[in-house]
């Protein structure tokens, strides 16, 4: 049990002692007793996290910052990748508190590929899983490209590629439209939505270490 006196950053208290105790990419369970509220968050070593209960929105992936927990030794790293212009790859790096980085750049680590709901999107994607190998992507962001379904196209190219490596739809999102940085208070406002891509990125990540 960690107690955390008054006037001390609770998230910063939590985050330190997580430093301390991780010693895997495995997600480390904690349950936060702040006065009458309570909230159950699971936190990576990397950063990212997933939170339900009364302070949900403080502690989702994109208000916890990644520096606040350095990578354990054995963790493996993940960085986000775009495969196309104008995916929304810096937004949502900033938004799950990843690493951002360019294709063709080595990196010892998994990676998340972010693309639009295209068919030239997806097919980017498809032709950077191929090049990158299934093992090196941890999952497929497919950020919306509009409101409602995607096109036909694209919803048969995204079946295709479902089944080579984990999908992950992300909804349109009008918040987002021409946004360059995430304040503090827009990362609040979009918390249920990044949870949810936060939480879909953990299970894949959990499915990939079950098959290895």
């Amino acid at each position: 049990m960690l107690t955390v006196g008054a006037g001390e950053d609770v998230r910063q208290a939590v985050l330190r002692k997580v430093a301390e105790l991780a010693v895997s990419s495995m997600p480390i369970r904690v349950v936060v007793h702040d006065g009458p509220h309570e909230t159950r968050v699971a936190l990576r070593p990397d950063g990212s996290s997933v939170a339900q209960g009364d302070d949900a929105g403080v502690w989702a992936g994109g208000q916890i910052a990644a520096a606040a927990l350095p990578p354990a030794d054995s963790a493996v790293s993940i960085a986000v990748v775009g495969v196309q212009p104008g995916a929304g790859v810096s937004t949502w790096a900033q938004l799950l508190n990843l690493p951002e980085a360019e294709l063709n750049d080595e990196h010892a680590g998994r990676v998340v590929l972010v693309c639009r709901s295209t068919p030239a999107g997806i097919n980017a994607a498809k032709a950077a899983v191929h090049t990158l190998g299934t093992a090196a992507v941890e999952a497929v962001l497919v950020v919306a490209d509009a409101p409602g379904k995607p096109v036909p196209a694209a919803a048969r190219e995204q079946r295709v590629l479902a089944g080579a490596v984990r999908v992950v739809p992300v909804p349109w999102l009008p918040r987002l439209r021409a946004v360059t940085e995430i304040s503090r208070e827009l990362a609040g406002q979009l918390a249920r939505p990044v949870q949810r891509v936060s939480k879909a990125l953990l299970g894949a990540q959990s499915n990939k270490e079950k098959a290895e």
